[in-house]
C-alpha cells in the first residue's frame, strides 16, 4: 500500500550517547596501561522517525528517554504527516506506558497515525 501511495510508512528508533566510555578493557602489551579520556556530562539521546524514501524527523534530547519525551517528539512529527501513516516502533517498555497508549488513541482519532506496530528484532535485542 505504501508503494501505491495510499499511505506512508515510517520507522522510529532511539539511541543514547555518553562521553563516559563503556569499554572496560582493551588489548595491550603486558605492563602497559591504556587510558581513555572521560568526562561526566549529561547523556544525549536521539529519537528519529524515518520513511522509506529517507524523510527524517529527529530530536536530540538531554538525559534518558521516557514516554513523555517520545510522545513530545511524535507530536512534533504529526503536523508533517500528509496521509494515513503507519509508524513502526520497537517494543521498548516506554512505548507501552498508559500515557503512550492513550496518545496512540488520540493520534488515531485525529486520523494522523492509523497504526503503531511494535516489533522486536530478536537478532539485536
Amino acid at each position: 500500500m505504501h508503494e501505491e501511495g495510499y499511505l506512508d510508512l515510517f520507522y522510529a528508533d532511539a539511541s543514547h550517547f555518553s562521553l563516559v566510555p563503556s569499554v572496560r578493557y582493551a588489548w595491550q602489551r603486558k605492563g602497559e596501561e591504556i587510558l581513555l579520556p572521560s568526562t561526566r556530562t549529561t547523556a544525549l539521546s536521539v529519537f528519529g522517525i524515518m520513511s522509506l524514501d529517507c524523510r527524517l524527523h529527529f530530536q536530540m534530547l538531554e538525559g534518558t528517554l521516557n514516554s513523555a519525551k517520545i510522545i513530545a517528539a511524535i507530536d512534533e512529527f504529526v503536523p508533517h504527516i500528509r496521509k494515513q501513516t503507519i509508524l513502526v516502533i520497537d517494543n521498548a517498555p516506554v512505548h507501552h506506558s498508559k500515557a503512550f497508549e492513550t496518545k496512540i488513541k488520540e493520534w488515531r482519532e485525529q486520523s494522523r497515525i492509523c497504526m503503531c506496530i511494535f516489533c522486536q528484532n530478536t537478532l539485536l535485542n
